[in-house]
């Protein structure tokens, strides 16, 4: 695979990646937040309903991790890819109430399901793909403008999904499949145009030895499976939380989805200068503690303040755990093995965030409070920073030998 030209500005190369992510995360997962409230409103699903497609979406989400590496060897990064974004645009139009056969839970799920899948292979191939051609001194920069995809992407469908809502359900649901093909069209290069070889391979996905599962790294395991069950309250219920539970109304639930893209969208950026400073270890650590406490916020205020906190720190929780735990796993096992303790660890957080949708799911369809969500979520958070304590600590003596 052939680097870019140094000269070609930093944006310019992390566009492909960070259109990709828009759509993948922005449009095909997070965009569903808050159709939720609109979705209950216009009275084509009940919410625990609405609960069970989010968590469809994250059952695709553990196949496409599964699939990722083997597609890419079979068919090249790029085709993959544009696939996905392709996939997640076709996902949203046979969405569209009343142009499919059946408007309902059987017609809707396995296109969820898509979105996920689509949602994972963008996910764990572009970002590599993408800076496996950029020099070294320009990783960092582009890394962030890339991850700063899934924040726009929310930004994004909190504002268009509460505007359009507003004339009907259709037009939110159209609006969404028109900003995924425009941004088709930036997501369309950029990419290896072949299928890679065994080594270019090896440089530009996250492939490698498997990692010796020291003590430290199974902490890091499980913090980061307890990431990924804690943070679905808000992922997944916090809009229809704010719109229908606390009865603020669909067009305030899409805000307080803005404040969390926003979040989302710096929190890559301020956590990894934390990073630099404290290191990763601790880093994730304070993070996964104040992320707990933010979800659990609401059970104690349901102030706008306190909403507002609570979206903008989990939202920069969200992709700022991804990075952290990277990091981590870097020192733990080294270079050589990272890209295999990487690839294993998304197997663990998509596998634990999917069986945790499902219970979820089942928990609000049988009492339909949202307090009991949070309560689990920020437990579960808890224990993932203490297990993340431990990981620090046996990085730390990793250091010192």
């Amino acid at each position: 695979m052939t680097a870019l030209p140094p000269q070609i500005s930093a944006f310019r190369q992390a566009l492909p990646g960070m259109a990709t992510l828009i759509v993948g995360h922005g449009i095909g997962r997070f965009a569903f937040t808050p159709l939720i409230p609109a979705l209950v409103a216009a009275g084509l699903f009940t919410g625990p309903q609405a609960v069970w497609l989010g968590a469809a979406n994250l059952i695709g989400y553990f196949l496409g991790s599964l699939m990722a590496l083997r597609l890419a060897d079979r068919y090249g990064v790029g085709f993959v890819l544009r696939a996905s974004v392709g996939a997640v645009l076709l996902a949203t139009l046979a969405g569209i109430p009343n142009w499919g056969p059946e408007w309902g839970l059987i017609w809707l799920a396995p296109w969820r399901m898509l979105t996920g899948i689509a949602g994972a292979l963008i996910l764990i191939l572009a970002p590599s793909a993408l800076l496996s051609q950029v020099p070294v001194s320009r990783r960092g920069t582009i890394s962030g403008l890339v991850f700063c995809g899934i924040g726009i992407g929310i930004i994004l469908a909190g504002t268009v999904v509460p505007w359009l809502a507003q004339i009907d359900i259709v037009a939110a649901w159209l609006g969404l499949a028109v900003l995924a093909l425009l941004l088709w069209i930036p997501a369309w290069s950029g990419w290896p145009e072949k299928p890679p070889t065994l080594k270019s391979q090896a440089a530009a996905l996250p492939s490698g030895p498997g990692p010796r599962w020291t003590l430290p790294l199974l902490c890091l395991a499980a913090a980061y499976a307890g990431d990924a069950m804690g943070f679905i309250p808000h992922t997944v219920f916090w809009v229809d939380y704010i719109a229908r539970g606390l009865g603020h109304g669909v067009a305030v639930g899409g805000y307080f989805w803005v404040l969390f893209g926003i979040g989302a969208a710096l929190g890559v950026l301020l956590l990894g200068r934390l990073a630099d400073k404290i290191g990763f270890g601790a880093a994730l650590t304070l993070m996964l503690g104040a992320k707990a406490l933010a979800i659990a916020l609401p059970l104690f205020s349901a102030s706008l303040p306190a909403l507002v906190i609570s979206s903008l720190i989990v939202g920069a929780a969200t992709p700022g755990a991804a990075m952290l735990t990277s990091g981590v796993a870097l020192e733990l096992v080294g270079a050589d093995a990272h890209r295999g303790a990487w690839r294993k660890l998304t197997l663990i957080f998509s596998a634990f965030q999917a069986l945790a949708g499902q219970g979820f799911a089942l928990l609000f369809a049988a009492t339909q409070a949202y307090e009991a969500i949070f309560a689990i979520g920020a437990g579960l958070l808890a224990l993932a920073s203490v297990a993340a304590g431990f990981a620090w600590r046996g990085q730390r003596h990793h250091k010192k030998n």
